[in-house]
């Protein structure tokens, strides 16, 4: 399995949708309900790429099936995505503070001192080939450590000094959702969907 790097073909329109893996039950005695979150939460995205000509319709045909179905991995981001925080580029050395970290905040350290919104709420970061969205604004700390609140929650225990991607475009990994094909029409025009979900053991 290799992961590939996506081409630079912006597309026409973009979906990012968050899959969580919660469960429901209702009693039928009291219509009583109990959720339980389990991990495995993931991204799924869903690209159309319209009226594709020339050379970025051969390069996305050849991506496609270079890919060779689910075999293959490649590095996608939220085209719809705007940075918020202050974290500076060139980047801060943000890496993961301590191992064996799960659940909903990531600890970190390496960040400039003292910042105000260092990450904002939907602001994207990446660690472990995990993609997570930060939740609500955070600082960080005189010494440079940050309590980062994230969606969905860490699904592999951490490694410590990790380090941890906030420059735009953040990448996660994915992997086809199913078969990949295009439309083409007269003069060779086509167009493409691609839908992906997150791998979750990347």
């Amino acid at each position: 399995m290799t992961t590939y790097t996506f081409p630079s073909i912006t597309p026409s329109s973009n979906t990012f949708e968050l899959v969580t893996n919660t469960r429901t039950f209702k009693s039928p005695l009291t219509n009583s309900v109990q959720t339980v979150a389990r991990k495995g939460s993931l991204w799924k995205v869903s690209m159309t790429f319209n009226n594709l000509t020339g050379d970025d319709r051969a390069t996305m045909q050849a991506f496609l099936a270079k890919l060779n179905g689910q075999q293959h991995r490649f590095f996608v981001q939220d085209h719809g995505y705007t940075k918020r925080g202050v974290a500076p580029s060139p980047a801060d050395t943000l890496l993961v503070a301590g191992a064996g970290q799960t659940g909903s905040t990531l600890n970190a350290d390496g960040a400039t001192l003292s910042q105000t919104n260092y990450l904002r709420a939907g602001d994207y970061i990446a660690f472990n080939n995990e993609l997570h969205m930060v939740t609500d604004d955070c600082s960080s700390s005189g010494t440079g450590t940050i309590a980062i609140p994230v969606a969905p929650p860490i699904r592999k225990p951490t490694d410590n000094n990790d380090p941890i991607d906030y420059l735009y475009p953040v990448l996660g990994v994915f992997m086809l959702a199913s078969s990949a094909s295009w439309d083409t029409k007269p003069g060779l025009v086509s167009s493409f969907t691609i839908d992906a979900v997150e791998d979750v053991l990347a």
